[in-house]
């Protein structure tokens, strides 16, 4: 176990914890603004093109006559 004086004090304790929570906060927020993103050039790309390629099939976006 830690000595007394080897452990952090309760004010540093609570900055690791609140680095730890912007951490992982921060990366939720990237993540889904990448998704977010990409979503965008996706449909973008299906507008032009017509085709949908969400499940690997190509679909198009146009009712056939």
């Amino acid at each position: 176990m830690m000595r007394e004086g080897d452990k952090p004090s309760s004010r540093r304790l609570g900055r690791a914890g609140i680095m730890v929570v912007a951490i992982l906060l921060a990366v939720i927020v990237l993540v889904f603004a990448g998704r977010n993103l990409w979503h965008a050039e996706e449909l973008e790309q299906e507008q032009q093109t017509g085709v949908k390629e969400h499940d690997g099939a190509q679909r198009t976006t146009e009712k056939a006559e």
